[in-house]
């Protein structure tokens, strides 16, 4: 629309439309941000003791207790030192809320000789395990654990047949 004096008039509606759809389109563009930064302070918060949780023991000793209990009684196959096998057999088990040593099994083997010695040494442990606990109450604890047979290390703690 022109006036009489030749110059032009912008209906004062249009633009404030304009202002409000680009005022509108920003604050849809920030809004994915507003609970990224919330959830970021929240994964900074220290967690509270009572969610600590306590791992079996072995023999009122740790990790390292069962592993050279292990090492001690651990069998190494004849028919597999004459091949020349060796390596790491990965086991898992459970210690139950009750302390008892279950299901042994294999997650990866090496060769079927040393990978029933893996369960027969593990699963003839004797059962003194105290249960792992989570806010102060017995839980069962899966465990991922190596048994390694190494040729070069038939050292004091191997037991030959």
């Amino acid at each position: 629309m022109r006036s009489s004096r030749g110059h032009r008039h912008y209906n004062c509606s249009h633009i404030g439309h304009m202002k409000t759809r680009a005022i509108i389109l920003l604050l849809l563009l920030l809004l994915p941000l507003v609970p990224a930064m919330a959830q970021e302070q929240e994964e900074f918060e220290a967690i509270p003791m009572t969610y600590q949780k306590k791992n079996p023991s072995f023999n009122d000793g740790d990790a390292n207790d069962f592993s050279k209990w292990v090492n001690e009684h651990k069998n190494y196959p004849e028919e597999a030192k004459k091949a020349g096998i060796e390596g790491r057999v990965t086991t898992q088990f459970t210690i139950t809320k009750e302390g008892k040593l279950i299901n042994v099994r294999i997650l990866r083997g090496i060769h079927p000789l040393l990978d029933e010695e893996a369960i027969r040494v593990i699963e003839s442990a004797p059962q003194i395990w105290k249960p792992g606990e989570k806010k102060g109450k017995p839980v069962d604890v899966t465990y991922t654990f190596p048994v390694i047979f190494k040729l070069t290390d038939l050292g004091p703690y191997t037991k030959d047949k």
